[in-house]
């Protein structure tokens, strides 16, 4: 498979991406984000879950802040 066939394949979903501003980078931080949500819904304080994720994950605190805000809002399609 080349480059090529990958991206036209999945060209409806890239046209979402980029519709809204999501970088496929992002792919990343979906297990960051799925351990967010669990943490949350666990009942713990917003600064100890950014705290132990930026331990996790190995990035600071502010990122973790951006991402989650980031790939927490709703998409247009």
């Amino acid at each position: 498979m080349t480059k090529y066939e990958i991206l036209k394949a999945s060209a409806s979903v890239c046209k979402v991406l980029a519709d809204n501003g999501i970088s496929p980078s992002d792919y990343k931080f979906i297990g960051l984000v799925e351990e967010y949500r669990r943490l949350k819904e666990e009942g713990h304080k917003y600064a100890y879950i950014t705290f132990y994720l930026a331990q996790q994950y190995g990035v600071g605190e502010t990122t973790v802040y951006r991402v989650i805000k980031r790939l927490e809002e709703d998409i247009s399609l």
